[in-house]
């Protein structure tokens, strides 16, 4: 059976589309400051799924020992800014923790599903060759 990469690329639209549907849910079914909450949290973690892929690209392109040094700073730096943008969103502008996390999963969410779909692949293939 080939090797199958796993599709970073898929996983990003998945990301974009779980963005907009959980924020229309989210406007439809709650609150607008849950809805806005699911809005932020969404867009915080689809660029930061964004960013990190557009860093991991770049370490396989060149020399790796310093692509890696270079990847573990700004991975961390990231991870920083991340917290501190989520620390006063939540500190200072009263967004809804709630609908804030439930924006925060759906890069979780869209690898999730991209992940159950490969396996269903896989396990028909497999089914198939038998």
């Amino acid at each position: 059976m080939p090797q199958q990469d796993f599709p970073i690329g898929r996983v990003q639209v998945i990301n974009w589309v779980l963005l907009a549907v959980f924020s229309v849910a989210a406007w439809l079914l709650f609150s607008n400051s849950v809805a806005e909450a699911v809005l932020i949290g969404s867009l915080i973690a689809n660029v930061s799924f964004w960013v990190l892929k557009k860093d991991l690209t770049k370490i396989f392109q060149g020399p790796v020992q310093i692509a890696k040094i270079r990847f573990f700073i700004k991975y961390y730096l990231r991870l920083f800014v991340v917290a501190a943008v989520l620390y006063m969103l939540v500190r200072y502008h009263h967004v809804h923790v709630v609908g804030l996390l439930a924006g925060l999963s759906t890069v979780v969410v869209g690898i999730l599903i991209t992940a159950i779909d490969l396996v269903k692949k896989n396990t028909l293939s497999i089914k198939e060759a038998m």
